[in-house]
């Protein structure tokens, strides 16, 4: 498939992805490689353009999208037409303030 935007990731996004990994490694490792399969499908789909992405907040240029069988988002913004930035790996039960707050502290990082 052909890419439409490269990825750049933040560091601690990968952090989230490996946490968020070994935790279902943990209960299940088949568990696992299914993360990892909608995890690669999220980040496909937000390389080709074609994913359908939702803003996070009014007035913010961060967007989402929601893995397809887990509560887990992939946050990212355009970093120009051509970059997308990927922020974070979060769960959705997560408080959306405190989501909020950590998301913005790592776009003040780039």
């Amino acid at each position: 498939m052909a890419s439409r935007y490269e990825l750049i990731h933040h560091p601690a996004a990968a952090t989230d992805y490996a946490a968020a990994r070994e935790y279902f490694e943990d209960i299940d490792p088949a568990l696992a490689k299914i993360f990892q399969t909608d995890f690669r499908s999220a980040l496909q789909g937000i390389a080709s353009g074609r994913l359908v992405s939702h803003l996070y907040a009014r007035g913010h240029s961060i967007r989402w999208v929601k893995l397809r069988r887990f509560s887990y988002k992939v946050y990212f913004e355009a970093a120009d037409e051509k970059v997308r930035f990927v922020l974070g790996v979060i769960s959705g039960k997560r408080h959306p303030t405190r989501i909020r707050l950590l998301l913005s502290r790592r776009r003040k990082k780039q």
